[in-house]
């Protein structure tokens, strides 16, 4: 799987909000960096068939509204799905009135929205999802996703629980958040490698670190921990 990092940053920093695209197909959240992010690596918006929420927290969610109206623009035809927690439609509802003003009947395509939830596995498009509750501030979860014989886990925000180390057990690739070590309800540098090396995963990749972390002193610490250790930037690649 061909995994593209649109973004890596947390909610108030510098760098574009935390947003990764599998395979130009499968959008794993979408923040209000998302769209200019797509449109900075000239992606299709058309070839993106499901757009996965983690949370409603707003870095992690609020450019639904402008990821689809800019396909309303383009003339989108093919259906586009959404995965998200109970009350995610209603939701993405409220987001388009607020934008634009707008509803699911303005934007001239099928929008099917899928509810996920804790232990329930959805297959489409040749991809498994299956999901974990996080610790966070608000109703969360973690994602992993099933393509062929490779696996990508993400654990969006939170800090992980033992669900979270279940689904992401035996990761081919790893995105964990680690926010900070002050705050209970996220993940750090330090617990994000703990995580990879106790669920056997094989490259863990870091994102949505606070600004003020050391980065370079904490990444020492974490090798100590687990190996291989990826701390991407906006646009890398990474296939696996």
């Amino acid at each position: 799987m061909k995994v593209i990092f649109l973004g890596t940053g947390e909610a108030f920093g510098a760098k574009p909000n935390t947003s990764v695209l599998i395979n130009n197909e499968v959008l794993l959240d979408c923040g209000p960096h998302t769209l200019m992010q797509l449109r900075r690596m000239n992606i299709n918006l058309n070839e993106i068939k499901i757009i996965y929420l983690s949370h409603f927290h707003g870095d992690h969610s609020f450019g639904i509204p402008f990821f689809l109206l800019a396909c309303r623009e383009e003339v989108r035809k093919e259906k586009l799905i959404i995965l998200g927690f109970k009350g995610v439609e209603e939701y993405i509802r409220k987001l388009l009135k607020l934008s634009y003003n707008k509803t699911f009947d303005d934007l001239g395509f099928k929008l099917e929205i899928n509810e996920i939830d804790e232990g329930k596995a959805i297959e489409m498009l040749d991809y498994k999802f299956s999901f974990a509750k996080t610790l966070h501030s608000v109703e969360a979860f973690s994602i992993s996703v099933m393509h062929e014989d490779k696996k990508i886990s993400y654990t969006g925000d939170g800090s992980p629980t033992k669900e979270v180390e279940k689904l992401v057990k035996s990761s081919d690739l790893l995105i964990a958040e680690a926010y900070s070590d002050e705050f209970e309800t996220h993940s750090s540098i330090l617990k994000s490698a703990k995580l990879a090396r106790n669920t056997n995963s094989k490259l863990l990749a870091i994102v949505h670190i606070f600004r003020g972390v050391k980065v370079e002193e904490e990444l020492k610490k974490a090798e100590k921990i687990f190996t291989p250790i990826l701390i991407p930037k906006e646009f890398d690649v990474v296939v696996v």
